[in-house]
């Protein structure tokens, strides 16, 4: 089989962003100036940001809504989940244990006006499993508040990299995260994984 380079070419862009970056919020209404080292944007927002860099025909596969400028966090969800067993652009990732560097893990809320419609992230290193179905998952992401073992500080937001827990159903499947050390419970959503591939 051919070898894939574009999973790890997303994370090394992702990371590199947020190893240089020089000012960072999380905010729905988007300002990024690469040249600048801003990225004042919400996930969804900086996930475009790195795929439209390096992957314009598969972030061009990822559905939006009519009158969104990008895909918001529910359609990476809704899309990854509805692959099943096609490839050609983006294949599923079903187990959590078989996400890789690159990856594209999203997952989906109620629709509420007005706030946020889930969350996407790029995975940033293999899964770790810490304890019995409990996974442990480096992401790159724009989010309101940090992570596990995160490089924002507290009381800070934007993008950053840190650790979101997972739990897994006996089929190794995403059923639940804990986004935050201040979570005291795992919160069970839809979870879907994505892994950009060859177009074809």
């Amino acid at each position: 089989m051919a070898s894939n380079p574009l999973p790890a070419e997303l994370a090394a862009q992702a990371e590199s962003i947020v190893n240089t970056l020089t000012q960072t919020d999380y905010q729905y209404n988007g300002f990024i100036d690469a040249e600048a080292g801003i990225y004042d944007c919400d996930c969804n927002q900086f996930v475009a940001c790195v795929l439209e860099g390096l992957a314009a025909n598969h972030y061009a596969l990822i559905p939006k809504e009519s009158k969104q400028p990008l895909p918001r966090a529910f359609e990476y969800y809704l899309y990854f989940s509805g692959l099943g067993t096609r490839t050609g652009g983006w294949r599923q990732i079903m187990r959590l244990a078989d996400a890789r560097r690159g990856d594209v893990l999203a997952w989906e809320l109620p629709l509420v006006k007005g706030q946020d419609t889930g969350h996407v992230v790029l995975v940033g290193d293999t899964p770790e499993e810490i304890e019995d179905g409990v996974w442990s998952v480096r992401v790159y992401d724009s989010a309101d508040k940090p992570h596990f073992e995160d490089t924002r500080e507290d009381g800070t937001s934007g993008v950053g990299s840190g650790f979101i827990r997972f739990e897994v159903d006996a089929e190794g499947r995403p059923t639940g995260f804990m986004f935050s050390p201040e979570a005291t419970v795992f919160e069970v959503r839809p979870i879907a994984i994505g892994r950009a591939e060859p177009l074809g």
